[in-house]
Parts: C-alpha cells; structure tokens; sequence
C-alpha cells in the first residue's frame, strides 16, 4: 500500500462520529477516498472478499468518474491505468457503416465538455480501464486500516428513536456506527434497511456476454486500440474494445455481447466466470455473421460473465428517515450497462454525499439535511440516465422493424 495522501482537519460535526461504507468495489473506495478529502476519517470499508483479486470484471469506461479520481487527487493513477477511448465506430454486420464519433475530438470541442472532462493537465478525460486493476490502486490510496476484508454483511438495521445504525455480519458479529452507507450494488443490504427491499428488479429479456483477453493479447492491431468496435446484427449488439495503460504488455481487450433472451437469467453480481459460455458466444456471432475479426477478439478471450439485464425501479428515498443509513451507486440506481454510465455515476454519487456530509453543521443542521441534499442534486441525472439505457438496450438489442429502424435512424443520424 502506498502512502495515502493526508487528509484535511476533521469537521467538527464528525469529529466523534463514525462511518461504515459496505462494498470495497469502486463506488465504496470513492466514497471512502472522497470522505478523506473533506477531512472525514473515520470510515472503515467492508467487503465479504477475502482479497481484491485480479481478473474480476473486465472492462468499462470512464469518463465522469475519471473527473472524480481528479478530485481526489489520483490524475495519475487514472493515466496509469486507462486506454484513451478517441473514437467509436458502429457498423452493420454486412460492414454498413452507421455512425463514427471522434469522442476526444468532441470533447476538447465542446465548450461543456472542456469543462467537464478536460483535466488542469490538458487530459481528456475519456478512456478505458479494468475494474479489477482500477479496485485495487484505489484501495492502495486508503491507509491500510481503512479496509476490512473477510467482513460479509448479513443484514443492516437503521437508526430506531436516535439510535446508532448497526451492521450484522454473517459471522453473527454486530458493530455500531453513526452512519453506513451503502456501496453494496445490487444485492445491496443497506438498501433494505431503507426500503424494505420494497422494489424487486425485472428481467428485461436481455443478456449480456462479456469477455475479455489475457494482458497482452494481440487479438487486436495496434491501430484500432484506441477505438471501440461495434457490430449491429438482427436482435444482437457487440462491442469490441480496449483497456489497460499505455503500456502493450498491459493492454487488455475486451467484448460485450447484448442479445435477446427470454431465459430468466440472474445479474451475477459477484462477476461468477463462465467458461461455458465462451462457446455458446462464438457460436451466436457466427450464427449473425459478426465478422471474423471480431470474432478473432472473442476467441482469444480466457474469462467470460454471463449476465441477465434486469430493470430497476427508482427509490422513492436514498435514505432513512433518521439520516443514519445512505446508499450510493447500483445500491441505489442499478442502471443497465448499455450508456457505460453505472461506475461513473457511482463516483460521482460518491464525490457529492462526502461533500455535503462535510457540510453538517455550517450549511446542513443534520446529517438527514446533508444526505437529503445529496439525493436531491444526484436523484435526477441518475433516474434520467437509468430510463435512457433501458431505451438504448432496447433499440439496440431489437430484431425485425425495430432492428431496421436502429440502422436507418444510426445511419442518417
């Protein structure tokens, strides 16, 4: 573990107070290292893993949350770590072009997005990395102390008539805490605590299949790294795409393939590899006449994730009543994968609750204040993006008249 970065002086509404954050994927590290920023120390981060282990997940792109790691003063350690994403380029399947964007072009064009996703170092902030390689420099910039493995939570019981909250982990153990939060995804505990677990999920129909190559693969040329691949089929959508440093050794290659399935399948939330499914995979892409260069990237892949797309409802609230139990990311707004916005939102939840949880006590009287005010400034981008994502799975994922009006709208777009 490097050394962290010192953190500021204590709030002193928080300077006797404690904080648990349940989850030590990158949603929960933002939010331990964003509550460090603002001075916030004592936090521990609880995760049921035993160790952050390498190869878990493959691939996704940052943008927003590559803004955050700014915010925390880990510029480099995003560089260190991501693949420039300079261009997205969609074809038909009969090698029909659709559509071609410059991202970076567009970016360092755009007024807004200079603003938004230009670093003070002249950076666009726009690239692919590999959560397991992002997880665990994040989880090198935290004092060791901070993480706690081997701590599955079995349940979370919010505050009753001003008392502490409390986690009960699955080895029967109970812990108090002023306030947990909640970076728990999914399958999120804390969510119950504030909801009931009152909005199950719905299976959309759609699942995805994402897999990714050794470090190193050449599966790839050089010249199309820095570009995402997509392929447009009849109810079928693959991405083609790169993560990893600047470094070849350290480049990773990685694929996603959207197709309809009425097969209830689960979300897989734990990232459960199925090496079955890299045949299933090779043989749908050839079914739809994916070209063999893309199919050459699926091939050279050694992990495969077979994931079912379920629909989420918005919360009605993100926290209880008392201020003693919050969530951030997928515990609160699980949006379907196909904006590549779940782990930039979740930074960007994590930046904003961590700031206004430093202003208890000047700005916000209470900690229920502060986190009503987070939900308020983070509840509406986040329902907008998780309704869009269920439209563009949707449009892209589509077969027969919808597929046809995918391509003609991609193409005179």
């Amino acid at each position: 573990t490097r050394a962290a970065a010192s953190a500021p002086e204590t709030p002193r509404a928080w300077a006797d107070k404690s904080i648990a954050i349940i989850g030590a994927g990158p949603s929960g590290l933002a939010t331990a290292l964003a509550l460090r920023k603002y001075g916030i120390t004592n936090v521990k981060v609880f995760d049921r893993v035993s160790e952050l282990r390498p190869n878990i997940g493959g691939g996704f792109n940052l943008n927003g949350g590559a803004r955050v790691l700014c915010e925390l003063g880990l510029e480099d350690v995003y560089a260190s770590l991501a693949n420039d994403l300079l261009g997205v380029r969609a074809r038909r399947v009969d090698g029909q072009q659709l559509f071609e964007v410059k991202v970076h072009e567009m970016i360092s064009a755009d007024v807004d997005g200079r603003e938004a996703l230009v670093s003070e170092n002249g950076r666009v902030l726009c690239g692919t990395v590999q959560r397991a390689d992002l997880q665990r420099a994040m989880a090198s910039a935290l004092p060791d102390d901070v993480i706690m493995l081997n701590r599955g939570v079995k349940s979370v019981q919010a505050s009753v008539n001003g008392t502490k909250s409390s986690i009960t982990f699955e080895d029967d153990a109970v812990e108090s805490f002023d306030l947990v939060i909640g970076a728990d995804g999914i399958d999120s505990q804390a969510r119950v605590a504030v909801d009931g677990g009152a909005s199950p999920p719905k299976y959309s129909g759609i699942r995805i299949v994402f897999g990714c190559t050794p470090a190193g693969s050449d599966a790839r040329p050089a010249s199309e790294m820095n570009t995402a691949h997509q392929w447009f089929a009849d109810g079928m959508y693959m991405l083609c795409f790169t993560g990893g440093g600047d470094r070849k050794e350290a480049k990773q290659h990685n694929i996603a393939v959207c197709v309809r399935d009425e097969t209830r399948r689960d979300e897989n939330t734990a990232w459960r590899a199925k090496p079955a499914a890299k045949d299933e995979t090779i043989s749908l892409l050839r079914s739809k006449g994916v070209p063999q260069s893309a199919i050459t990237v699926a091939e050279s892949c050694d992990r495969f994730f077979d994931v079912g797309v379920h629909y989420h409802d918005v919360l009605e609230r993100w926290s209880d009543a008392d201020g003693s139990v919050t969530l951030v990311g997928d515990a609160c707004h699980a949006m379907p994968p196909f904006l590549g916005q779940g782990a930039n939102q979740a930074m960007q939840d994590a930046l904003c609750v961590a700031s206004c949880l430093s202003k208890v006590g000047s700005k916000y009287a209470t900690t229920a204040d502060a986190l009503q005010a987070y939900e308020n400034i983070r509840k509406p981008p986040t329902a907008a993006i998780m309704q869009s994502s269920r439209f563009v799975g949707a449009l892209e994922t589509g077969a027969g008249p919808v597929s046809l009006f995918r391509d003609v709208a991609f193409f005179i777009a």
